[in-house]
């Protein structure tokens, strides 16, 4: 008569391999978690630089299409856009109360601004009142954290660690 060893046929795991195998995956998820979160947060700001870029074309664009004047505000956590339309028809080249607002966006990401583009304006032309830079800032390090704004062009870029200017992309 032959005896038969317990582990004879048997294909399965001890529990000490399973535990291995469970710190190995927990490793890898907690790094992809973070590596996850960073890559969100580029993604964030580099959102919020497109939206604010694209609502500053716009309010150019307006400008010289209805032939009016147009404002722009900007304060640390959001920025409006406004249309001279009072006193009617076309305005007077002042922002007040009861001009017409385009865009209000509320920021998640700081907003800091040089050369006077906390206020200023797109003529009927769409040329800017204003030269300088607006910049979201952020830990990490987005591929569009800035945009410059000169007379007669606006540009997206990327802040230079060195000398936090914004180079234009």
């Amino acid at each position: 008569m032959r005896y038969r060893d317990d582990k004879e046929g048997r294909g399965g795991f001890t529990l000490l391999e399973i535990m291995i195998a469970l710190a190995i995956l927990g490793i890898v998820v907690t790094i992809a978690v973070t590596n996850f979160q960073g890559l969100m947060e580029k993604y964030r700001v580099e959102e919020e630089t497109k939206q604010m870029f694209a609502d500053l074309m716009d309010a150019r664009g307006r400008a010289m299409q209805r032939n009016r004047v147009f404002f722009v505000q900007i304060a640390t956590n959001w920025y409006k856009t406004f249309e001279d339309t009072n006193p009617a028809p076309d305005g007077n080249n002042n922002l007040e109360g009861s001009d017409t607002q385009v865009a209000a966006v509320t920021v998640k990401h700081p907003i800091t601004s040089t050369g006077g583009l906390s206020n200023f304006r797109f003529t009927r032309n769409g040329i800017s009142s204003a030269t300088g830079s607006i910049r979201f800032s952020s830990t990490s390090r987005p591929d569009y954290d800035c945009i410059t704004v000169v007379a007669t062009r606006i540009k997206m870029g990327q802040t230079n660690a060195t000398d936090n200017a914004c180079v234009e992309k």
